[in-house]
């Protein structure tokens, strides 16, 4: 009896978990290149769900290995996430890339020398029209602080608000 429960454990012990997870969120620095004064934007994302949100866009199985992969990304990233300067008009981030290991994405995005990010407002829908749970959380790191923005599918943008600057 002992061999027989040890043999059904350690079968269940060698099996892969296949159940989904529970959580569903998305984090994203923006952040200013002191070197440079571009505006560095980071995406970092579960890579199932992103496989999973654009097999969806398509219509057909999403992989990291066919050849317009990336092309794929930058379109739906550019769709999802927008910005919105203090003076009304849409800023469009120039797309770095992209790079995943087996658990995680990261898309990299950049903006051109910019004054600061104060009263810009962002829009983050990435992944949320495929969980509705999704949270995408946007940390904000620049002269003025740094400060976090939570977005929510009742909640999909926001605007950055900035105090005094930081004295180094």
């Amino acid at each position: 009896m002992i061999k027989f429960v040890a043999a059904i454990v350690l079968t269940f012990a060698l099996i892969p978990s296949v159940s989904a997870h529970r959580y569903f969120f998305g984090l994203t620095e923006i952040s200013t290149n002191k070197n440079t004064d571009a505006i560095e934007i980071v995406h970092q994302y579960t890579l199932h769900d992103v496989q999973q949100a654009l097999k969806k866009r398509l219509g057909k199985a999403f992989r990291l290995e066919q050849e317009d992969a990336e092309k794929q990304i930058r379109n739906w990233v550019n769709e999802e996430f927008q910005l919105t300067d203090s003076q009304g008009e849409a800023v469009k981030p120039s797309w770095v890339g992209f790079e995943a290991d087996y658990q995680k994405i990261w898309i990299y995005q950049e903006v051109p020398k910019r004054d600061n990010l104060c009263r810009w407002t962002l829009s983050n829908t990435l992944l949320m029209n495929n969980f509705s749970a999704q949270v995408n959380t946007i940390n904000v790191v620049d002269d003025y602080g740094n400060r976090s923005l939570i977005l929510t599918i009742e909640n999909t943008s926001d605007t950055i608000k900035c105090q005094q600057a930081i004295k180094e």
